[in-house]
């Protein structure tokens, strides 16, 4: 990303939907965990804990970097994140009884000469969960995809996989409760329409 004294009109507008900025997978996640944190930027780390042959472990602690946006700034950000599931493209990253923050993306991949290449792209999805207290991020990131490429039908159901495992693995209850399946008809019955 250009210093902002460097930016130029076009730069503006092209920055606005995602075009003349690069990023590592990293710092992706990183940004879509200042929002989970409510607008505080965290220094990412790798790992939670070492052990030390001798037994001894050293455990990684949380370093708060600053402050990078309000906090009301980021609630707002996370509803809409959450709209993307729950009301917008990327219903397949839904998990039914959770309210989780995601969106897609697909991304042009620059040629040689500078130039995007129609052949080559990059999509996405990054997202957190659950909103109200969320316990993990996530950013699915495919290279060139073959046959479907849209993120909404590849990356988001990836991320909902990842994310139901997660939940069960946390043993989180669920935000509200979803509607109970409805028991099968009888064979034979009233409603057995014989498909």
């Amino acid at each position: 990303l250009k210093e902002p004294d460097q930016w130029n009109v076009t730069n503006v507008a092209t920055a606005a939907f995602g075009q003349g900025i690069a990023l590592t997978p990293l710092q992706a996640l990183n940004a879509i965990n200042a929002l989970a944190n409510g607008g505080v930027l965290m220094q990412p780390h790798i790992v939670s804990r070492v052990r030390h042959s001798d037994g001894e472990e050293e455990v990684t602690q949380p370093v708060t970097v600053r402050r990078v946006i309000p906090e009301a700034v980021a609630q707002e950000a996370t509803a809409m994140l959450v709209s993307v599931i729950e009301n917008g493209v990327a219903a397949l990253a839904r998990v039914p009884g959770y309210y989780l923050a995601g969106k897609t993306g697909t991304a042009q991949v620059p040629d040689e000469k500078g130039a995007y290449d129609p052949e080559r792209k990059i999509i996405s999805f990054v997202g957190y969960g659950p909103v109200k207290s969320p316990r993990f991020s996530i950013l699915i990131k495919l290279d060139d995809p073959a046959g479907l490429s849209l993120a909404s039908g590849t990356a988001a159901p990836m991320f909902r996989h990842i994310s139901g495992k997660l939940l069960n693995y946390y043993q989180l209850a669920p935000d509200y409760e979803t509607e109970p399946k409805r028991p099968l008809p009888a064979p034979g019955g009233p409603e057995d329409t014989g498909a």
